[in-house]
């Protein structure tokens, strides 16, 4: 395909999600809060939370931080061992792997999870769908962006939910 059409089409896809982004913060066409909704609310809790926690500025330098921080590697343990819908998630993110990474003008680049029980590629290919959710690469519309919000957005809230519930308890 000749790269003039490429780079239209490229555009014309581009302009389309922002568009159809922007009509959805501002009410239209919402019929309900769904995973991409209620993924980025607990992007922006669990960012929150690894800025200050870790004292980095760097979203890449805070996730790396994170992927060795004690309490998440061991909740991530303890889910895997005993909550068999947390690991069938964990199982089917890695089945829609490799994710690619979509970074304009940089290049793409493919994220795999080879090991369920690594946390750290785990939270890797999390971080890669929210990285291309909020450049531009996930459209609501598409199936297995759909999926990947969703697992991401399932998995992350569990091992993010006891920090929140000592966040709500104490006075930190």
């Amino acid at each position: 395909m000749p790269i003039a059409i490429t780079m239209w089409m490229q555009h014309a896809h581009l302009r389309k999600l922002i568009v159809n982004w922007f009509r959805r913060s501002q009410g239209e066409s919402v019929n309900e809060f769904n995973s991409f909704d209620r993924f980025v609310s607990l992007w922006i809790s669990f960012n929150a939370w690894g800025k200050y926690e870790s004292r980095i500025e760097s979203d890449r330098d805070m996730i790396q931080w994170a992927k060795f921080d004690g309490d998440l590697t061991n909740r991530f343990a303890e889910l895997f061992r005993k909550d068999s819908e947390f690991s069938k998630d964990v199982n089917a993110l890695k089945s829609l792997c490799p994710i690619q990474r979509h970074r304009p003008y940089r290049g793409t680049r493919e994220v795999n999870i080879t090991n369920i029980n690594n946390f750290s590629e785990v939270l890797e290919a999390i971080y890669v769908i929210r990285c291309n959710f909020f450049h531009g690469s996930k459209a609501i519309d598409d199936k297995r962006d759909q999926t990947l919000v969703e697992l991401a957005f399932k998995i992350l809230s569990k091992l993010f939910s006891e920090k929140v519930k000592e966040l709500s308890s104490s006075d930190w």
